[in-house]
């Protein structure tokens, strides 16, 4: 089928310009519905978060003023029964859903603690101790310290037995909010995370008011230290805070980030007692108090911890698309929680995409470049009869592109055949064959010819699979091979694990049985460097003899270069008759090269097929 070619570019300005035009002004009209749709988007959202805002703020106050007024409670007097307590915490659990417990903790020196626990085993439990959490995490009876503080009141009573006498001071993170409350006299919140093992491990939030004697809140730091009679405590199930106050408020693909306000860098001391230097400096990150930050995801009414710190990941997921930088604050509220500074952080999820269509403004544009596409559908089809001519004469110049692109492809392929003809015989004898020259034989006189053998290689294949094999005797032929190209010889062949080279043909050469020694030198050498690279014990015999011989080709497929002789015969068995790691060279080989290279004499040796031959073991060149 002919392909359409280009026009004259001037053909095309009407079209153009009309297509041009069109989807100009359709674009426009996307950009502008586009536009407006998000704006409409962002201010709904903007609503959405702050109801979210204000149900949250809302619910978080009203909870938290159940334990301020409990607090008020206990200032008003002087001591409280466990009945009363009962009594007057019973309406606060029944209207806030969210509140898990609330516990008086009072300040017990150890001089006192025996009369506690009796009065405690008489108001509250037969079996109440004071307890703390051990190493492995199970509950035990308190170590002796110099004052304690068990919850002593707990209600409601029943799914928080374990809370009963537990000495919050011995809860290093609770104990650290301890010190806090009591140095500033004001309401700590910090995460709730469990007064001891054995409760529920959801996330919550918990809240502490220090109480102390006559009532009113000491004026310095040293009486408050002093005065300080005990604490009230406020536990709430993060999952139920969210629930309450986002009822009947969309949180459709959005997760809320509560974070409280940052406590002060300077930490109390703790309520332990502590040896040595007395004045803290430079506080660990164990004696910090924790934020109270969570997570809640609408999807799942999951509570889930959270990084007091919010990062710019999370702030630029902001689902209202107007969030610049680099504060992107769009999403993030502020909530003012007994009168202190919350923030509040509201990310989208991937799913709100679904809510996120934009239908009119896809709409505008599709309506606009049909529109579009009329006219110059028209304009297009008027044109179609002109380019037939020019399609025909396109196609004919594409044809004589190809006949070139074919012959230059049948260059690069022949260039290739010879190439591969080059790595099967020697270049004098590839060129004859070229040459249609047939029956391609030669005598010389004088060659060296050498074997090489790799010693325990057939014991080394029946360990190693096959491809390991091949990449080894890859790896040590190509070596052979390099070396072969650079003392000028010719390599015969390879059979197995063994390696022919020849030197003096085709090409006949003076120095043929130096540049065979050299080479056997260096296959010693490189035999070696192979064994480290592959961690195997590599070794070679080496076998050469010198003396006339028969090359020529052989075959009509698959031809291969070889050579015929008593010259190769002998070597092949200096070879084989060889000694691993040596190179085994006959009398005339030793005649050759005597003058330039050391030898030691093995002797006569019994050679298969030729009766005893004397022989020497070539050792390296001599040192002038």
């Amino acid at each position: 089928m002919l392909k359409k070619l280009p026009l004259s570019w001037s053909r095309y300005i009407p079209a153009g310009l009309t297509l041009a035009l069109g989807v100009g002004l359709s674009v426009l009209a996307f950009a502008l519905v586009w536009d407006w749709e998000d704006k409409r988007r962002d201010y709904e959202m903007q609503r959405r978060i702050d109801d979210i805002s204000i149900g949250i703020e809302r619910q978080l106050n009203s909870d938290l003023d159940t334990v301020l007024a409990l607090s008020d409670y206990m200032k008003a007097f002087s001591a409280v029964e466990r009945s009363s307590f009962a009594r007057f915490v019973a309406r606060p659990l029944s209207v806030h859903p969210s509140l898990q417990l609330l516990a008086w903790a009072p300040r017990v020196p150890n001089s006192q603690r025996r009369n506690y626990e009796t009065k405690a085993r008489t108001e509250t439990e037969p079996s109440f101790e004071i307890t703390e959490r051990g190493p492995r995490g199970e509950l035990r009876k308190a170590l002796q310290r110099s004052e304690y503080f068990p919850a002593f009141y707990v209600e409601p009573t029943a799914g928080n037995e374990t809370v009963l006498g537990f000495d919050l001071a011995s809860h290093p993170k609770i104990r650290v909010a301890l010190d806090r409350g009591r140095d500033t006299g004001e309401m700590i919140i910090t995460n709730y995370i469990g007064l001891t093992q054995g409760n529920s491990p959801e996330l919550g939030l918990l809240a502490i008011v220090p109480i102390y004697e006559n009532s009113s809140k000491p004026t310095t730091l040293e009486s408050r230290r002093q005065l300080l009679q005990g604490f009230v405590l406020g536990v709430f199930r993060g999952k139920d805070i969210f629930q309450t106050s986002l009822k009947g408020r969309n949180t459709d693909y959005l997760n809320i980030y509560l974070v409280s306000e940052a406590p002060d860098k300077q930490e109390a001391p703790s309520l332990l007692p502590q040896t040595g230097n007395q004045v803290l400096k430079n506080l660990p990150a164990e004696r910090q108090i924790q934020q109270f930050a969570v997570q809640f995801q609408s999807a799942s009414q999951q509570v889930l911890p959270a990084s007091a710190t919010v990062d710019r990941a999370l702030m630029q997921n902001c689902p209202i698309l107007d969030n610049p930088g680099p504060n992107y604050t769009a999403c993030r509220r502020r909530l003012k929680i007994s009168s202190r500074q919350w923030s509040m952080y509201v990310s989208a999820t991937p799913e709100i995409r679904r809510i996120r269509k934009h239908w009119r403004s896809w709409g505008t544009l599709t309506m606009g470049m049909l529109w579009t596409l009329i006219p110059v559908t028209y304009m297009l089809t008027s044109l179609s009869r002109t380019a037939q001519i020019e399609k025909l004469a396109g196609e004919r110049i594409r044809q004589a592109e190809q006949l070139q692109a074919a012959y230059l492809q049948l260059e690069l392929e022949q260039a290739k055949s010879e190439q591969l003809l080059l790595n099967v015989l020697p270049a004098a004898i590839a060129l004859r064959l070229k040459d249609n020259e047939h029956n391609i034989a030669e005598s010389f006189a004088e060659v060296t010819v050498m074997f090489a053998d790799i010693v325990g290689f057939t014991e080394l294949s029946s360990r190693i699979s096959a491809t390991a094999v091949v990449e080894v005797l890859n790896d040590i032929f190509s070596a052979f091979d390099h070396l072969a190209d650079r003392h000028g010889l010719e390599k015969i062949k390879t059979i197995g694990d063994a390696y022919m080279v020849v030197g003096g043909l085709p090409t006949p050469r003076e120095d043929h049985a130096e540049a065979v020694a050299n080479m056997a030198i260096d296959m010693l050498h490189e035999i070696r460097l192979l064994s480290l690279e592959h961690s195997e014990p590599f070794s070679i015999r080496i076998g050469i003899s010198s003396g006339p011989v028969v090359a020529g080709v052989i075959g009509l497929k698959k031809f291969i270069y070889d050579l015929w002789g008593d010259t190769v015969n002998i070597a092949s068995r200096m070879e084989s008759h060889g000694i691993t790691g040596c190179i085994q060279v006959t009398t005339e080989t030793y005649q050759l090269l005597k003058d330039k290279y050391t030898f030691q004499k093995r002797g006569a040796i019994q050679v298969k097929g030729k009766g005893y031959m004397v022989t020497y073991l070539l050792t390296g060149k001599k040192d002038y």
